[in-house]
């Protein structure tokens, strides 16, 4: 390969990641492994993989290189590899560590989750958790908490008990767009101001 070819390979790589910053972010649909409620975006590079189903609540925020695995190895039996089952039985084993639920993972709404970051199999994320940056998210987190790590643990929670309780019992994300656009206080209220 030439100079003139490497720089105009060089010049549509970096003309790609320009044109597809300007298309962020990117609605999240549903699909036959995902279902998704309203408005929920990520910044790119968001990958799923595995077997399980995903559900994905409305008003989320992902960052970018987001990864939802929804299966794992079961190390359970003698070899890990998959392909050695296949090649030499044309069978997998009959999996312990499977799916433990309808959903492999469960994500609340009003969910944000911060840039490069995975989240493993059976793992329910609540209403209005926040993921820091870098996580590997492993178990469950509560709503309204921060967490961040690998693996993933709590930092603080967003907002005093009650508060918590008065947006869970909201519903909020459930309402209609009239319902959200009649209630701008609601939403402009800063919920830890003299808490």
């Amino acid at each position: 390969m030439g100079i003139k070819s490497k720089i105009k390979y060089w010049l549509s790589v970096k003309l790609k990641r320009v044109l597809d910053y300007e298309k962020l972010p990117v609605l999240i649909q549903s699909n036959t492994s995902v279902e998704v409620g309203r408005d929920s975006f990520h910044n790119g590079k968001f990958e799923i993989r595995g077997i399980g189903k995903i559900l994905i609540g409305s008003f989320c925020a992902f960052g970018r290189d987001i990864k939802l695995i929804t299966s794992n190895h079961d190390y359970n039996f003698a070899a890990l590899q998959y392909g050695f089952y296949k090649k030499y039985f044309a069978q997998k084993p009959n999996l312990a560590n499977g799916i433990s639920a309808a959903y492999a993972i469960e994500i609340g709404s009003d969910v944000w989750i911060g840039d490069n970051v995975s989240i493993l199999p059976n793992v329910k994320i609540g209403h209005g958790a926040i993921i820091g940056t870098g996580s590997v998210v492993t178990k469950d987190v509560a709503p309204y908490t921060i967490v961040g790590g690998v693996p993933a643990k709590f930092i603080k929670d967003r907002f005093t008990e009650a508060s918590k309780n008065m947006l869970l019992a909201s519903e909020w994300w459930n309402w209609d767009d009239e319902k959200i656009k009649s209630n701008k206080d609601f939403f402009f209220k800063n919920y830890n101001a003299n808490e």
